[in-house]
């Protein structure tokens, strides 16, 4: 069957009249194009008047109908298809048909007839439309300014749109979520102006603490509903009247920060402002539930208010809140309180190990307020509690943002298949034990913790207490790590260890390689580890000599007297043939973002602290030799970028840790 064009002419700049010959009834042509962006689309589909008279037809193309289906952002490639069974006959040329390109005055695609393969296709392609911030002002009420806009444009025959646009992480720069519409007119002189309040910008754009919006500028002819969007340009010299910050009140409680991306393209963030509204004033356990008492901290008012839990959902880098629970809160002449029963605490299917869920304070007509935890209110004494049913136990902790939280874990189990271990080391044995995904989520089916003596040097286990340190004085030490120092300095780690009978004992020399000992009289030292280096602790506190390693032989000749000790005190609690000493080691190299694989700066560094590792663990195995070791220097594990707590040479890809627990379960299990 022939259908072929012969002819075609663009009518008043509306329609084009294509002419052609066909040799049975023709029943439908229908204009149609496939949108193959991430999938394959079904097809976009116009149907097309035409005229038959015995072997010729007339079909007319409306120009307005192809502007308002082609795609905005990029070429549109239509074909003509006609019958309306499957398979479908496409309209073909058997020869050239002149035809010259058009564009109206109103429009922003250029058309074109083309004949690939003889197919009659229509190509509708978006004119190169770019817009430039000419000048650019913040105050308190809105965010403003003036754009120009390329190529030149006819008088108000063109309308601009302002859309903000949300992307999911602040990486993701190509992709978007939330989207917020401002219309900004017709475009005048190939120029337009704009002025957005600040409250009208949408709450729903908060969904992060902090979030990034794209500013894009649409340009769109007046009789049509979709335009070419293009991002909005800065060029140098507006570039220093950007970057400017402005708080956003009530109800939306944020800060907008205007700013200049590395594409030289106008961006904000949008973050939330709502720290330190509402405070913990006092929380205290009553044996069968935890009384609140909470003060607001501005003239912001509070009505039919409560306390909400949160459970915080792994959403990338960041996470989101899918689970909560509510209790209400009881106002007085100027404070809140509420009580919050150990049995109704997060009962229910809600629950997941190792989660953290956060406190919030909600209001009507106001945001979710997080709880901020002064200083003054010290929750270290608050211990893990039982609940859902005894499943899960939950500890109420201060965040690293200083709010309010709650840190829940599973219950452990006590079959006769789970081996009761103690640790004394670091990241390199203990972070076995974790349930996170790039670690190992199954380990309690195997093993419980009884302690874990966190980054403690041999040295000062064997010296006497450190009294008259008081930690709360020091809130630049994180409410997590402060038992690190705390455990530090009242050496109970031997009778912590006898009461937790454990199966197994599991140790590494970490903290014994590469960090110093602070001797602050002649009868006791503390291990000088990262936490304590990282607060005013270690400036207030007085010492009479540091142990370090400049000079390693220095260190190793004293460290070997308390190792000594150590050890024999060590084996009168865990038979020797139960003690099992990971050898450790620092990596050289780490996979990158990109996966490729790069050596740390300060190899030589590494391999010198390595090499002395190799002394100590030598020492102590000399000491003990029914001790198991696990040694892994041999196998090719090399850190990771993507390592939850951050990269270095201590860190390492996941199946260094994968492995490590089953090597610890072929060693207890045999």
């Amino acid at each position: 069957m022939k259908i072929l064009i012969k002819d075609i002419q663009l009518i008043d700049n509306k329609t084009w009249k294509i002419f052609g010959i066909s040799e049975r009834k023709i029943t439908s042509i229908q204009a149609y194009f496939n949108d193959s962006r991430e999938y394959v689309h079904p097809e976009q589909k116009i149907n097309i008047p035409f005229e038959q008279d015995t072997d010729t037809f007339t079909a007319t193309i409306s120009v307005a109908d192809i502007a308002k289906y082609s795609m905005a952002d990029q070429e549109t490639d239509w074909k003509f298809k006609v019958n309306t069974d499957y398979p479908y006959t496409n309209l073909c040329t058997d020869g050239p048909i002149t035809n010259k390109p058009f564009q109206s005055d109103s429009s922003l695609f250029r058309y074109q007839f083309e004949f690939p393969l003889g197919i009659l296709t229509l190509i509708s392609k978006p004119l190169e439309v770019s817009t430039h911030l000419e000048n650019f002002s913040m105050d308190e009420q809105s965010v403003s300014g003036e754009i120009s806009i390329k190529p030149s444009l006819t008088d108000k025959l063109f309308k601009a749109r302002l859309l903000l646009k949300r992307r999911p992480t602040a990486q993701f720069y190509l992709f978007h979520e939330q989207q917020q519409v401002f219309n900004l007119g017709a475009v005048m002189n190939n120029r337009i102006t704009f002025s957005i309040p600040l409250q009208d910008i949408s709450s729903q754009f908060l969904v992060d603490d902090s979030n990034v919006l794209d500013a894009i500028i649409e340009i769109v002819p007046v009789d049509m509903e979709k335009g070419i969007p293009t991002y909005l340009s800065i060029g140098s010299e507006v570039k220093p009247a950007v970057s400017q910050n402005r708080k956003v009140g009530a109800p939306l409680l944020a800060t907008l920060h205007a700013y200049v991306t590395g594409s030289n393209r106008l961006s904000f963030l949008f973050k939330k402002n709502r720290q330190g509204i509402a405070t913990l004033t006092q929380l205290s356990d009553a044996g069968e539930e935890f009384k609140f008492q909470l003060k607001p901290e501005s003239d912001i008012k509070f009505s039919q208010s409560q306390i909400v839990a949160k459970r915080r959902d792994k959403k990338d880098k960041l996470f989101e809140y899918n689970i909560e629970q509510t209790w209400p809160i009881k106002k007085g002449l100027n404070k809140y309180s509420a009580s919050i029963s150990k049995k109704d605490f997060l009962a229910g299917p809600v629950n997941k190990a190792d989660t953290t869920w956060d406190f919030y304070l909600r209001s009507e007509d106001l945001p979710d307020l997080p709880i901020m935890v002064p200083d003054m209110v010290d929750l270290s004494p608050l211990e893990y509690f039982d609940i859902a049913n005894d499943q899960f136990k939950a500890k109420i902790t201060k965040n690293g943002l200083r709010n309010l939280s709650c840190y829940t874990i599973k219950t452990p189990t006590n079959s006769e298949k789970v081996t009761k271990i103690a640790i004394m080391g670091t990241d390199f044995s203990y972070s076995a034990f974790n349930s996170r995904p790039f670690f190992n989520p199954d380990y309690e089916e195997f093993f419980e913790c009884s302690i874990i003596q966190s980054h403690s040097s041999i040295i000062s286990m064997m010296t006497e207490p450190a009294t008259d340190i008081d930690l709360t004085n020091y809130p630049d030490i994180v409410e997590q790590r402060r038992p690190i120092i705390a455990e530090d300095l009242k050496k109970e780690f031997f009778a912590n260890l006898e009461a937790s009978n454990p199966d197994y004992f599991l140790m590494d020399l970490y903290p014994d390689v590469v960090r110093p000992v602070m001797w602050l009289n002649d009868k006791t030292a503390i291990t000088l580890s990262y936490v304590v280096e990282q607060s005013q602790l270690l400036n207030d506190l007085p010492y009479e000599k540091i142990v370090d390693h400049v000079d390693n032989e220095a260190f190793f000749h004293e460290w070997t007297k308390y190792a000594d000790q150590f050890i024999s005190k060590l084996t009168e609690i865990i038979p020797p043939n139960r003690v099992i000493l990971n050898s450790g080691g620092f990596t050289t190299s780490y996979y990158a973002k990109n996966r490729a694989i790069l050596e740390y700066k300060g190899k030589m560094e590494i391999e010198r602290n390595n090499y002395f590792w190799n002394r100590l663990n030598n020492y102590f195995m000399s000491r003990i030799p029914e001790a198991t070791v696990i040694d892994f220097s041999k196998k090719p594990y090399i850190g990771d970028f993507n390592h939850p707590f951050g990269q270095s040479p201590s860190h390492f890809e996941s199946t260094y840790y994968k492995d490590f627990l089953k090597e610890l379960i072929y060693i207890t299990q045999k």
